[in-house]
């Protein structure tokens, strides 16, 4: 057991940052005095084994969409900006089995997309339990949206109120499509750092199929 220290310079910007632990073996990191939490990067899982294609259907196997295989289940641990300084950041690893903290770095991830789905059958946030102290009987869910601190939504890639399919990156339209969900999403959200729509048919002005519980899908850029 061996006890690393390391001074280390926060990456430039706003964009979410990570230690990228992956030369270490099995211990515990801290940051300025905080501790970011326990890695396990050594051990890792069985290699070979994971399938080229995966497909939930048919008989249940264990092994059927493993993937990541040979490869540790996290390297990558957050850090929050807030406990970060321009330079100079004290970095402690307890590290339990042997390592090259040399090789520890910070990472960031720049988030461009951001994107939401959410059906009338949601429940409404909990947020309106902190403002209002309860939740009216006839409150409707919202779609939320958030850029990263600093940045604005600058278009929206992606709208569709009816019943949209496919996830973030992905979305296509249904059988069942607003014509009025990217003009009104646009004008909601275009420009701000952060939006809120009631996903109902009033919403849109329109009922595109009636008697059909729908749900509200967007991807938006930030920048």
């Amino acid at each position: 057991m061996t006890w690393y220290k390391r001074r280390i310079n926060a990456p430039a910007g706003n964009d979410p940052v990570a230690l990228n632990l992956s030369s270490v073996g099995k211990g515990q990191a801290w940051i300025n005095g905080e501790n970011i939490g326990r890695y396990w990067i050594s051990f890792r899982s069985v290699p070979g084994n994971c399938p080229s294609t995966c497909d939930y259907r048919g008989r249940y196997n264990k092994l059927k969409c493993e993937s990541n295989c040979g490869h540790p289940s996290q390297k990558l641990y957050h850090v929050p900006r807030s406990l970060l300084k321009p330079t100079g950041n004290l970095l402690v690893l307890f590290e339990e089995t042997g390592a090259d903290p040399s090789k520890i770095s910070f990472v960031t991830r720049s988030v461009k997309s951001i994107c939401a789905s959410v059906s009338e059958a949601d429940l409404p946030s909990p947020n309106l339990w902190k403002q209002l102290g309860t939740v009216p009987v006839n409150a409707k869910p919202r779609l939320q949206l958030e850029c990263p601190k600093g940045q604005q939504i600058s278009s929206i890639k992606f709208a569709s109120f009816g019943n949209p399919e496919g996830v973030c990156g992905s979305f296509t339209k249904g059988t069942c499509h607003s014509t009025h969900s990217w003009g009104t999403t646009e004008k909601v959200c275009l420009g701000q750092p952060a939006c809120s729509m009631e996903v109902s048919s009033e919403t849109f002005g329109d009922n595109p199929c009636v008697d059909t519980t729908k749900s509200l899908a967007v991807e938006a850029v930030c920048s």
